[in-house]
């Protein structure tokens, strides 16, 4: 009896159904299967979004009013295929793929010319989880063979296209797993969820990397991670911890968040409920210090976009989406305009090969945020990466008040500047269309 009155309790604490109803608004579908597949997003001008499709080959870019142009089409000859895509530091599109001639990485602008592309080193591959990261690298899992033995690694990449394997796992580092796609979080290392055992079998933990390449176990994750065969990927926040979700975790066994501190220490946030929302997917925080993500589609192909608070602890349903919205799960993000936009990789309208939408829920445009500063100090004509996030449509750098020279936003998380003449030691001040950011951290001028 006492047992049952607490599960009451804690899912009475944890669970409600949010009043609001938000507006859910379809951008596109793909027109045939053959284009469909859509599976990445990236915002690189204010309202304007490039989008990977798996099953076409293909990047276009598409306006939040769903105005669609072709950016690239890739080749489909000798077996190739385009598995992500992200912005990086320098604007250019970034990816990985493969064909019969092995893994690569590829670059090219928005504007769709002037493709690169980079084998990978003889005997590795690409585990297709690349992620940007200042000042203008990006991390990946590679899986190599060792004469006849399989290793897991963790490789960078450059903007010259140089690829480097800084860390090869040894057996009692654990197997990373390929579903939870790593992540940049607190301190500016790289986050992921390994097992230890190959083949996805528990027990399973947390561990992270430093941009040298430096592992460390963290975290044991427990044991309701039995019940996954996939993990959510875990995500960092503006509250310095890493946030992460159980698919079958919980009370009931339909899902339970987590978070983590840098130093590994493990808490258990909320369950979902027994019924109507289950198998939490994506993760991502908002400029109004919430959690959301979305869940697997049930059996009747509804989805539902979620919110936790981790202040209250409480965890409610936005929006729930029928198979014609789009099947989850959901890659959400935060658009320049306050809006979250999703893509799915199925559903939607015939033939059903996935959709955008655009979900308002009455979140305020973003202003820009910059948590970090490469270089930290330098002479006067220094070029200097802000990195952060929602900097897209910079207006204006100043330097301790002064205006800087050559401000270019070069993707939504990265604005260049260059350090002007007259420009002293102090904070540094962006600026965009939806307001004003001035670092705690000041830039010394030499």
């Amino acid at each position: 009896m006492l047992k049952t009155l607490l599960l009451l309790l804690f899912s009475a604490s944890t669970f409600c159904i949010e009043a609001q109803t938000p507006v859910y608004t379809l951008i596109y579908y793909p027109p045939t299967l053959s284009t469909g597949q859509t599976n990445a997003m990236s915002e690189f001008q204010p309202g304007t979004f490039a989008v990977l499709s798996l099953q076409g080959f293909n990047i276009f870019s598409l306006t939040s009013s769903g105005v669609y142009e072709p950016i690239y089409q890739f080749s489909g000859a000798n077996n190739n295929q385009v598995l992500t895509m992200v912005q990086g530091a320098n604007g250019r599109l970034w990816g990985d793929g493969f064909s019969a001639a092995g893994s690569y990485y590829y670059s090219l602008p928005p504007s769709g010319t002037s493709l690169q592309q980079y084998p990978f080193p003889a005997q590795w591959g690409s585990l297709n989880q690349t992620i940007s990261a200042p000042p203008g690298v990006f991390y990946d899992l590679a899986l190599g063979l060792i004469g006849t033995t399989e290793v897991y690694g963790f490789a960078r990449l450059q903007e010259n296209g140089a690829i480097t394997i800084l860390h090869q796992f040894a057996p009692s580092e654990g197997y990373p797993s390929p579903y939870a796609f790593l992540t940049l979080g607190p301190g500016g290392n790289i986050y992921g969820i390994a097992s230890e055992q190959k083949g996805g079998i528990s027990p399973f933990f947390i561990y992270s990397f430093t941009p040298a390449g430096t592992y460390t176990r963290l975290a044991t994750l427990p044991p309701a991670a039995e019940h996954a065969t996939t993990f959510t990927p875990l995500i960092g926040s503006s509250h310095g911890k890493l946030y992460g979700a159980l698919p079958a975790g919980g009370v009931y066994h339909t899902g339970g968040l987590f978070e983590v501190t840098p130093s590994g220490q493990y808490r258990a946030l909320a369950s979902f409920p027994a019924t109507g929302m289950s198998a939490p997917a994506t993760l991502m925080e908002a400029t109004d210090g919430n959690i959301y993500g979305s869940t697997n589609a049930d059996p009747q192909e509804h989805s539902a976009i979620f919110r936790f608070n981790p202040d209250s602890k409480q965890l409610s349903t936005v929006y729930t989406l029928n198979g014609n919205q789009g099947i989850c799960y959901c890659f959400l993000q935060e658009g320049m305009d306050g809006k979250l936009y999703g893509v799915t990789p199925t559903g939607g309208p015939y033939p059903g090969a996935g959709v955008i939408f655009s979900l308002d829920i009455g979140l305020a445009k973003p202003l820009p945020q910059v948590s970090s500063l490469f270089p930290s100090s330098g002479p006067v004509g220094q070029k200097v990466l802000l990195w952060g996030n929602y900097l897209l449509g910079a207006t204006s750098v100043t330097f301790n008040g002064t205006p800087a020279t050559n401000v270019v936003s070069t993707s939504k998380r990265s604005v260049r500047a260059t350090v002007p003449a007259g420009a002293t030691t102090g904070p540094v001040t962006i600026t965009t269309a939806n307001g004003s950011y001035t670092t705690t951290q000041s830039f010394t001028v030499q």
